[in-house]
């Protein structure tokens, strides 16, 4: 039986009912490198090409929803909010139905294309949302009820580690 051959877990993505609020409390508790915060808006970045829209639940759709990523501790968090007025979409959703917490990890398989083909054929995972930022894949399997969390099974590695030369995230990992 083939199996997920995790190598890194690269961010921990937050969802938060308010992006401000969400930040000022991760200040307040636990400090961040404000040097490294950057923020995005899902359909802005769509519209300038930067990222596809995402097929969520089987519907290819502009789903409106906004992010701050910031380095702490050695790793990227990438937080979500929804958009004032929004309605339904990814972020929303789980707000929904689990209110704030972690939403996913962002992790690096050392066996992606087999990994994913595992998930899709063997366990039957469809992608609970997945799409193209940048030109680069990103797939979200929902594990919770197996796990207890989701994970994005990304094509890249994100935060702090993305500048790291291959060898030293070969370190990381051995």
């Amino acid at each position: 039986m083939t199996k997920l051959k995790l190598d890194l877990v690269c961010q921990v993505a937050v969802v938060v009912r308010d992006l401000e609020e969400g930040l000022a409390q991760m200040r307040r508790w636990l400090g961040i490198d404000e040097s490294s915060l950057t923020f995005g808006k899902s359909l802005e970045l769509i519209h300038e090409g930067k990222l596809e829209p995402q097929i969520y639940h089987g519907v290819q759709g502009e789903y409106a929803y906004q992010q701050a990523n910031f380095f702490m501790g050695g790793m990227d968090i990438e937080m979500f909010a929804p958009v004032e007025g929004s309605a339904g979409g990814p972020i929303n959703d789980f707000l929904e139905e689990h209110g704030p917490g972690i939403h996913h990890l962002n992790i690096r398989l050392a066996n992606r294309e087999e990994g994913l083909r595992f998930l899709r054929e063997e366990v039957g995972k469809t992608p609970l949302m997945e799409g193209y930022f940048l030109g680069r894949h990103f797939a979200y399997f929902d594990m919770r009820e197996e796990l207890g969390i989701t994970f994005e099974v990304g094509s890249r590695v994100v935060g702090p580690r993305a500048s790291m030369p291959e060898e030293a995230l070969q370190a990381l990992i051995q």
